[in-house]
């Protein structure tokens, strides 16, 4: 197990608010996505981002990007639900309407045969990598947030608002059985609050973690970072692991390292954001960096040497009063911070 504390080596400006963050699959590549109808993608050269050209046409926000395992494509959509697949600048296949309204995330198949969707509109659908057939689709009854094929590719997992995980065949056909990670939701003044935000396979299939948060209450929504362990074939809850304070908030992304450890990045309330690292089996995490404010995504690198988390600018506010010297309201962005292990 990794127990080293990474060390950040550059800190990237951004003039864009960006949600989720990936690298392909040599590392060539970066891609965003954020609050704005843009797919931006990026070269990374030593300590510095070269932008290349963007991926345009979405509509709304582009809220959900996935790497082919093995080619140079990408899987990318929006909170329309248009789902689109790119090689480079070329788009190979695209559905304007993949999902109605917002598509949450894509995930790729582990051979890179199919990927699989899932959106506001409670589906959950099956498509074929390369051409982009429908090959089928879910009707699961809540708001799914949550998407991940097991290893071996004969199972797909998705977990809805509730905190609902659900295990199905490969061909999205038979649901096998339910899990329970109904501790990452509660009803709360009226206000759902669903916790949940990604799925992770680790030891190989044998465990599931469940990441996102536990609610404490709503209106002003307070709430601690959560990972909830499973044992996928036996389907129980074996650990709960939670890490800060209320404030905390989401677990908005989580990977996991070469050498076995958990990344991990949050972002709770205004200015709040922590990445923490931690070996499976601990308690506590072997490395905490609260120093960037509301961290939303971790882009590993594949040499396992180098890590991307988007956060916000320091100087962020949502309440207006950080203002221009003209009256003006000023954008927030979301700066890149290059990391090495």
């Amino acid at each position: 197990m990794m127990n080293r504390e990474p060390k950040q080596i550059a800190e990237i400006k951004s003039e864009h608010q960006i949600s989720a963050a990936r690298f392909s699959h040599d590392g060539s590549v970066l891609v965003t996505a954020g609050y704005e109808p843009v797919v931006r993608r990026w070269q990374l050269d030593g300590m510095t981002l070269a932008p290349l050209p963007s991926l345009e046409g979405f509509h709304g926000y582009s809220t959900a990007i996935a790497f082919h395992p093995k080619l140079p494509y990408l899987y990318c959509a929006d909170s329309w639900g248009q789902l689109r697949c790119c090689e480079g600048e070329k788009t190979l296949w695209q559905h304007d309407a993949a999902h109605d309204g917002w598509l949450r995330q894509v995930t790729v198949s582990p051979d890179g045969g199919r990927i699989a969707t899932c959106g506001k509109d409670q589906f959950v659908r099956l498509w074929d990598a390369a051409t982009g057939k429908k090959l089928a689709e879910h009707a699961a009854g809540e708001d799914v947030y949550a998407l991940a094929f097991s290893p071996d590719g004969q199972h797909l997992v998705f977990g809805d608002m509730r905190g609902r995980l659900v295990v199905m065949d490969r061909d999205l056909k038979k649901a096998q059985r339910t899990l329970d990670a109904s501790a990452l939701y509660k009803l709360d003044r009226i206000q759902d609050l669903g916790g949940l935000r990604v799925l992770l396979f680790i030891d190989g299939g044998k465990t599931l973690l469940a990441a996102g948060t536990t609610p404490q209450n709503g209106a002003t929504p307070q709430s601690v970072p959560t990972i909830l362990h499973f044992d996928f074939a036996g389907g129980t809850l074996t650990r709960t692991f939670t890490h800060g304070a209320n404030k905390e908030g989401f677990i908005h992304d989580l990977v996991q390292h070469p050498q076995g450890c958990l990344m991990a990045v949050t972002a709770g309330t205004p200015g709040s954001g922590m990445l923490f690292l931690t070996n499976p089996a601990d308690k506590e995490p072997f490395h905490v960096n609260t120093k960037m404010p509301n961290c939303h995504s971790l882009a590993l690198h594949p040499d396992g040497k180098h890590f991307i988390v988007t956060s916000t600018n320091r100087d962020s506010n949502g309440n207006g009063r950080s203002l221009g010297k003209n009256g003006e309201y000023k954008t927030n962005s979301s700066p890149l911070h290059l990391f090495e292990v």
